[in-house]
Protein backbone atom coordinates (compact mmCIF):
# COMPACT_ATOMS: atom_id res chain seq x y z
CA UNK A 1 0.00 0.00 0.00
CA UNK A 2 2.67 2.31 0.69
CA UNK A 3 4.48 1.57 -2.10
CA UNK A 4 1.40 2.39 -4.34
CA UNK A 5 1.28 5.54 -2.99
CA UNK A 6 4.58 6.53 -3.64
CA UNK A 7 4.60 5.63 -6.97
CA UNK A 8 1.68 7.94 -7.35
CA UNK A 9 3.36 10.42 -5.42
CA UNK A 10 6.01 10.36 -7.62
CA UNK A 11 3.77 10.16 -10.82
CA UNK A 12 1.40 13.49 -10.02
CA UNK A 13 5.46 15.37 -9.15
CA UNK A 14 6.91 14.74 -12.22
CA UNK A 15 3.56 15.32 -14.02
CA UNK A 16 3.03 18.81 -12.76
CA UNK A 17 6.91 19.55 -13.20
CA UNK A 18 6.37 18.54 -17.03
CA UNK A 19 3.23 21.01 -17.29
CA UNK A 20 5.39 23.52 -15.96
CA UNK A 21 8.09 23.32 -18.31
CA UNK A 22 6.04 22.87 -21.50
CA UNK A 23 3.43 26.01 -20.13
CA UNK A 24 6.47 28.13 -19.74
CA UNK A 25 8.39 27.28 -23.18
CA UNK A 26 4.77 28.06 -24.94
CA UNK A 27 4.57 31.54 -22.75
CA UNK A 28 7.94 32.27 -23.73
CA UNK A 29 7.54 31.56 -27.32
CA UNK A 30 4.70 34.07 -27.62
CA UNK A 31 6.39 37.03 -26.92
CA UNK A 32 8.93 36.57 -29.88
CA UNK A 33 8.29 39.77 -32.16
CA UNK A 34 5.91 38.62 -35.81
CA UNK A 35 6.55 40.24 -38.81
CA UNK A 36 4.14 41.93 -41.06
CA UNK A 37 3.56 39.76 -43.63
CA UNK A 38 0.90 38.17 -45.95
CA UNK A 39 0.82 34.78 -47.36
CA UNK A 40 -0.12 34.76 -51.05
CA UNK A 41 -0.02 31.04 -52.32
CA UNK A 42 0.94 28.05 -50.72
CA UNK A 43 2.39 25.80 -52.81
CA UNK A 44 2.26 22.57 -51.19
CA UNK A 45 1.84 20.80 -47.52
CA UNK A 46 5.22 18.57 -47.12
CA UNK A 47 6.63 16.61 -44.23
CA UNK A 48 8.86 19.16 -43.55
CA UNK A 49 6.39 21.58 -43.58
CA UNK A 50 4.43 24.09 -46.13
CA UNK A 51 6.22 25.83 -48.98
CA UNK A 52 4.48 29.24 -49.26
CA UNK A 53 4.74 32.43 -51.74
CA UNK A 54 5.07 35.30 -48.76
CA UNK A 55 4.92 38.92 -49.10
CA UNK A 56 6.64 41.21 -46.39
CA UNK A 57 5.49 44.44 -45.82
CA UNK A 58 8.88 45.78 -45.27
CA UNK A 59 12.02 45.05 -47.62
CA UNK A 60 14.07 42.80 -44.78
CA UNK A 61 14.85 39.44 -46.01
CA UNK A 62 13.31 36.82 -43.92
CA UNK A 63 15.29 34.44 -41.78
CA UNK A 64 15.27 31.20 -40.61
CA UNK A 65 13.04 31.35 -37.20
CA UNK A 66 11.23 34.72 -38.55
CA UNK A 67 7.49 34.65 -37.32
CA UNK A 68 4.58 35.62 -39.84
CA UNK A 69 0.99 36.24 -38.51
CA UNK A 70 -1.80 35.31 -41.04
CA UNK A 71 -5.72 35.42 -40.31
CA UNK A 72 -4.64 34.65 -36.36
CA UNK A 73 -2.41 31.61 -36.84
CA UNK A 74 1.17 32.00 -36.42
CA UNK A 75 4.00 30.32 -38.64
CA UNK A 76 7.53 30.24 -38.38
CA UNK A 77 10.15 30.16 -41.03
CA UNK A 78 11.91 27.00 -41.27
CA UNK A 79 13.74 27.87 -44.51
CA UNK A 80 14.14 30.57 -47.26
CA UNK A 81 14.22 29.11 -51.17
CA UNK A 82 16.79 31.11 -52.67
CA UNK A 83 14.70 33.75 -55.14
CA UNK A 84 14.73 33.82 -59.15
CA UNK A 85 14.60 37.72 -58.44
CA UNK A 86 13.44 37.66 -61.84
CA UNK A 87 10.53 36.22 -61.61
CA UNK A 88 8.89 37.42 -58.04
CA UNK A 89 8.31 41.54 -57.22
CA UNK A 90 10.02 42.70 -54.41
CA UNK A 91 9.55 41.49 -50.93
CA UNK A 92 8.11 38.50 -51.87
CA UNK A 93 9.85 35.42 -51.29
CA UNK A 94 9.24 31.40 -51.61
CA UNK A 95 9.99 30.02 -47.73
CA UNK A 96 9.67 26.80 -45.97
CA UNK A 97 6.88 27.47 -42.96
CA UNK A 98 5.23 25.38 -39.88
CA UNK A 99 2.36 26.42 -37.96
CA UNK A 100 3.20 26.99 -34.72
Amino acid sequence: MNLLLFSLFAVAIWLMFSLYRSHNRRKAGMFLPVRSASIIKIHSYKSFGILATIRFKDEAVPKIGDRVCEQGSIYEITGVVSPDQEKLPIGQWDCRIVKV
